[in-house]
């Protein structure tokens, strides 16, 4: 449960420190007094997003503090996981700089806004006055009904989230092959004329390289012949091979009297060797010489395709050859795509079938708890007053006849329900949305939040004006049903209800008072006779009376 709230900077709220006790604790005060405020920072603790807006004028810093009781072996897990220290209580605390440098710690640990998130659903459940309009707002029932058992919902709806990932990816795989079928068949002739070019051209791996060079040979084999014949003709016709090989026998013959010389008899061979190796490939070359003007011709209007198609496709003749290759596949894949397709709408319908059988359980799941939550809120309006009260939930209907619907598969599943509510004895149930007044949405909501409070087993629930709308005899019953519900959870009520003030066990009075032309605020726990003036205040119009004073003592002696 809270147990400490330190508020400074924040909003009008300059500084506060507050004290809080297990049981009902009522917060009263005159509207703008600053009640809401107090909420605010609460579920800022509790993993609302921060806002800068939120600073008080003048001041650079807005810091919230609150000190919760560790209750429950879940919380103490979150802790451990996350490998936060603790004892027998955690200290949450927000910092919002105008600097953007904002913090958030537990237990003087930085942690993130996902981490405090986790751990708000073990330490406090906030209702505020947008939670009763929801009520008004079908298609948030879903997440309602979902609260009362969130940890085997979410299993269930995890899974169901992963099959329909599998059933829509197979099922886009399906449809762009059906687009890519439709634009291939369009190119087709393109691809299957662009193949019949390449194919003709017979391209080969360094083809054009090796023209160039031959063309380059040809072009100069006057200037390659007179070079070769003059290099061949200097080493045998002027002695330099066979000399050579007189100095290399020469130094043989030596050798073998120092390691010096037979390195440099072993240098003599591979020199030797070497020039008489390049002295036979210069003939060899010298030989191989020929020029044929027609194969030059030849050569050259082979370069010209090759160059040619290079430039119509802006590719290499590597880079064509792979492209030869890929055409092979795209057009034996466009004549082959009836194949394909029957394969991909197997492949959605087998994803659709488990995906199917993953909404079924998760909507039999939900239909449970429903089963549930509707005998408990029934037995609870009677107790609020709606004596006659009758309440369905009703799941729509849906069909899975069409594999390829995918509409019917949401995110959060494929259920859609609604509240069916009946008032008064005799009428049928109608849609809660279109028939309920203010004060019986307020009574579908306060039972909604007890049941689930109880269920989830939440140390702390905050009610942030429930009782809109209600007043006299429903207004105490309303006030007693929160009060019972502080027997298994410390409950902290904003109210403007007397008789709710009434089933309070602590009572916070806010003011909010000029000083020194500076809104200031102050919060007191009122005693006895504080009690009283402050609830006759609430029920006089003008100036408190005597018998207003009266009937709040009344009131307080009931409870």
């Amino acid at each position: 449960m809270l147990k400490k709230l330190k508020i400074k900077h924040f909003a009008i709220i300059d500084d506060l420190e507050l004290d809080f006790y297990s049981g009902m604790t009522v917060l009263t005060g005159e509207t703008g007094a600053g009640k809401s405020i107090i909420i605010d920072a609460i579920s800022l603790l509790l993993g609302e997003r921060a806002d800068k807006t939120m600073i008080r004028s003048n001041a650079e810093e807005a810091i919230v503090e609150g000190v919760f009781t560790i209750e429950g072996h879940a919380l103490k897990n979150l802790l451990d996981h996350y490998e936060i220290e603790y004892h027998d209580e955690i200290m949450l605390s927000r910092t919002i700089s105008k600097d953007n440098q904002n913090a958030i710690k537990v237990n003087n640990q930085r942690v993130t806004l996902k981490i405090i998130n986790e751990m708000s659903a073990f330490l406090a459940d906030i209702h505020s006055q947008f939670d009763t309009s929801q009520l008004i707002h079908p298609e948030q029932y879903l997440k309602l009904i979902d609260n009362f058992r969130k940890d085997k919902v979410l299993e269930y709806l995890s899974a169901y989230q992963n099959h329909l990932d599998q059933y829509l990816s197979a099922y886009k795989a399906y449809e762009n092959l059906k687009n890519k079928r439709q634009k291939s068949l369009q190119e087709l002739d393109l691809y299957q004329f662009q193949l019949k070019e390449l194919s003709n051209l017979e391209l080969s791996e360094g083809e054009l390289e090796e023209l160039n060079e031959k063309v380059n040979v040809l072009n100069n084999i006057d200037k390659i012949n007179y070079n070769l014949a003059e290099s061949y003709s200097m080493i045998n016709d002027q002695g330099i091979l066979e000399n050579l090989y007189h100095i290399k026998n020469n130094i043989d013959e030596i050798s073998g009297t120092t390691k010096d010389l037979k390195d440099i008899s072993e240098r003599m061979n591979n020199l030797y060797y070497e020039l008489k190796d390049l002295n036979d490939e210069i003939e060899y070359n010298q030989e191989a010489l020929e020029y044929d003007p027609s194969e030059l011709e030849t050569m050259n209007q082979r370069i010209n395709e090759l160059e040619k198609i290079q430039k119509k496709y802006q590719k290499s003749i590597s880079e064509l050859i792979i492209y030869q290759e890929e055409l092979t596949d795209m057009i034996d894949e466009i004549e082959n795509y009836d194949e394909l397709i029957i394969k991909k709408e197997m492949q959605v319908e087998t994803k659709h079938k488990s995906l199917v059988n993953q909404a079924v359980q998760l909507s039999n799941l939900r239909k449970t708890i429903a089963k549930k939550i509707t005998i408990e809120i029934i037995d609870t309006l009677k107790e609020l007053e709606i004596k006659h009260a009758d309440f369905r939930i009703d799941f729509e209907d849906f069909k899975f006849d069409n594999v390829f619907d995918r509409d019917v598969f949401k995110q959060d599943g494929v259920d859609r329900v609604d509240f069916m509510i009946s008032t008064n004895k005799g009428e049928p149930l109608k849609p809660l949305s279109k028939t309920a007044s203010g004060g019986e949405m307020s009574r579908v909501m306060l039972t909604f939040k007890t049941i689930f409070a109880k269920s989830q087993k939440i140390p702390t629930i905050i009610f942030d004006e429930i009782d809109t709308g209600i007043s006299g005899y429903v207004a105490k019953q309303i006030g007693r049903k929160i009060s019972q519900t502080a027997k298994f959870a410390q409950v902290i009520s904003i109210t403007h209800i007397p008789q709710v003030v009434a089933e309070g066990i602590h009572h916070l009075c806010i003011k909010k008072d000029i000083i020194d032309d500076k809104t200031k605020i102050s919060v007191a726990y009122l005693n006895y006779d504080e009690r009283v003036e402050e609830i006759a205040k609430m029920m006089s119009a003008d100036a408190v009376t005597n018998a207003a004073r009266d009937i709040a003592k009344e009131l307080l002696i009931r409870t």
